[in-house]
């Protein structure tokens, strides 16, 4: 009479993972059925006795399994230790510390410029850095289609390639589709704060549930349907529509990008912005087979573990980004802008003196109109002082190099103004109606200004002013509590 055994497997995030590991399973001789539950985490197998005892079925089972890519925990649950995880986190800071100081190289400050000028982008990294993410949870669906071609070296290469054309058509389509829907509903900034905020709720779950550490019933999963219709079919033009079912998985990355196209309001930049995190997946995922080897085990688990700190991090900068979006960015004390000396704060000094110590730009008053004029930086937008009560003509002058895809729109969310930049000079006209310090954002949140509205501008009108203004300060970017002599921007890049 067969006997039935249950096994705790760790790596399992989507209906599909279900289905290559009970197959697995069921290739082990002896094994009569197999049914792996994602929810649950488990595995249990029907086994005749007479072909295996324990031990042979506890050795065979997690052998079978573990090629694929996922851990087998044994009869007892396990999930990511906080104190296994600490460690991922903290060697995840250092290495971009040691990067970003030594090199100079600053993965998260590379901003595209979505025009016809764009080659590799913060988009195209974006995608890189998640077909690691793909490759951990799912990668298996990348695998069966190149795993599963028989016959000479041409006809191996010819299924990843047509999955992944299938994935870069598919995602690109999708980005044309949501940005054009974009650009009817005409968006507001409260409802792009939304999207990015829900796409961050859903990146926490997913890397909380990477982690083990979210109940089942919180887990985003694929449907078990198309799970099915992804694993039918690698011969053909199968590998080319297993591709094209890719762009319409509920994977928590893929869903922020497309909220990303979504938010950009336009069908072609939706389209492009696709196209170059699809392009982006595309490396990794087609040496997926040679990477085979030696993601499995142990590793993967540690791979995993990597990707769900990378996902859950991502998911803190979008809601960030999404709170900047309305105005809630929190910042509770003047920043110092990066391209000025910032001198010791006196005691007794106005905050108005300190915001002309810092390098923000003064007003000048002429005919009952404050006008502030600077010169546009990629990477950030300036700090002024204007007056409560009088109209405000801020210039912001631009030129085709200093445009990218994240400055290109500039959102003053406390006065209802967004103005899209052009070459040249830019003039934005508001008025403050409360004194303090007021942020200001990209389209995306990404980028800060900063405003501060006072009750009299004094003796700063004029040539006192521009004497404490120094000409780096044209573009001042914001760094709590210290300069930053290289101007800032927030990690994550343009999809948050």
């Amino acid at each position: 009479m067969d006997q039935t055994a249950i096994f705790h497997v760790l790596g399992m995030t989507c209906a599909h993972c279900e289905a290559r590991v009970s197959k697995a399973a069921r290739g082990v001789p002896g094994v009569r059925r197999a049914n792996a539950s994602f929810s649950k985490k488990t595995l249990e197998v029907a086994y005749d006795p007479s072909v295996l005892d324990e031990p042979a079925l506890t050795e065979a089972i997690t052998s079978a399994v573990e090629a694929e890519g996922y851990r087998v925990a044994g009869r007892q649950k396990e999930s990511h230790p906080v104190s296994k995880v600490i460690p991922v986190v903290l060697s995840l800071i250092g290495l971009y510390l040691l990067l970003r100081y030594t090199v100079g190289f600053d993965f998260f400050g590379f901003i595209p410029k979505i025009d016809s000028t764009i080659s590799l982008s913060a988009l195209f990294l974006t995608g890189l850095l998640t077909s690691v993410h793909c490759i951990a949870m799912c990668g298996g669906i990348n695998l069966f289609q190149s795993v599963s071609a028989n016959g000479t070296t041409r006809n191996k290469l010819r299924n990843p390639l047509l999955y992944n054309l299938g994935r870069v058509i598919s995602y690109t389509v999708i980005g044309g589709i949501v940005g054009g829907i974009g650009s009817v509903l005409f968006l507001s900034e409260a409802v792009k704060a939304v999207l990015l905020a829900l796409a961050a709720i859903g990146m926490l779950l997913m890397g909380l549930s990477m982690l083990g550490w979210l109940p089942w019933w919180l887990t985003p999963r694929m449907p078990k349907f198309l799970a099915l219709r992804i694993g039918k079919s690698s011969a053909g033009k199968g590998p080319l529509v297993v591709g094209l079912l890719n762009g319409l998985m509920p994977c928590g990355p893929l869903q922020a990008m497309q909220l990303y196209a979504l938010a950009t309001g336009s069908a072609l930049t939706g389209a492009l912005s696709m196209f170059l995190f699809s392009l982006g997946t595309v490396p990794l995922m087609l040496g997926a087979g040679a990477l085979f080897s030696v993601l499995k085990g142990k590793f993967a688990y540690v791979i995993q573990r990597v990707s769900a700190v990378l996902v859950v991090f991502f998911a803190v900068v979008m809601a960030a980004n999404a709170l900047s979006l309305v105005g809630l960015r929190p910042s509770p004390v003047l920043e110092t802008p990066p391209a000025t000396t910032a001198t010791i704060q006196k005691e007794g000094d106005s905050l108005l003196q300190q915001a002309l110590d810092k390098g923000y730009l003064p007003a000048t008053v002429e005919g009952g109109v404050q006008r502030v004029k600077a010169t546009l930086n990629p990477s950030v937008y300036p700090f002024i002082i204007v007056q409560k009560g009088i109209p405000v003509e801020l210039t912001i002058t631009a030129d085709q190099n200093s445009i990218t895809g994240c400055n290109q729109t500039v959102v003053f969310p406390s006065y209802d103004v967004k103005k899209a930049l052009t070459p040249g000079d830019n003039v934005i006209k508001f008025t403050p109606d409360e004194t303090g310090l007021v942020s200001y954002t990209c389209w995306m949140g990404m980028l800060d200004g900063r405003i501060l509205v006072v009750d009299d501008l004094g003796g700063t009108s004029g040539g006192t002013a521009s004497a404490k203004a120094s000409p780096a300060a044209q573009s001042p970017a914001p760094q709590i509590d210290a300069p930053n002599l290289e101007g800032t921007r927030q990690p994550g890049g343009c999809c948050g």
